[in-house]
């Protein structure tokens, strides 16, 4: 299992500086098929600059377990953010 890409990125607005909140649509390989997930997450930054991912429910179709593909999830949007890759 491994994330391939996030895409149709979209970032919600609001009035908290610190907390962004995010829409998109995973792309995730698992067992040599690719599959399409919604996803929705945020990134809330502390004041020492740590970032907190938290991700929203995934969908009950995906047939795989949820605790590895959550893992990689945060994996992927961290190295996203960290490389400014985020809108």
């Amino acid at each position: 299992m491994k994330v391939l890409e996030i895409k149709s990125i979209t970032k919600q607005e609001g009035y908290i500086y610190y907390f962004n909140y995010y829409t998109g649509t995973a792309v995730i390989d698992i067992l040599a098929k690719e599959v399409d997930v919604p996803v929705s997450f945020s990134i809330e930054i502390n004041p020492l600059g740590m970032r907190k991912i938290t991700l929203d429910a995934l969908p009950a179709s995906l047939d795989y377990p949820v605790i590895p593909v959550q893992k990689a999830l945060k994996a992927f949007i961290d190295k996203m953010s960290k490389e400014g890759s985020l809108p």
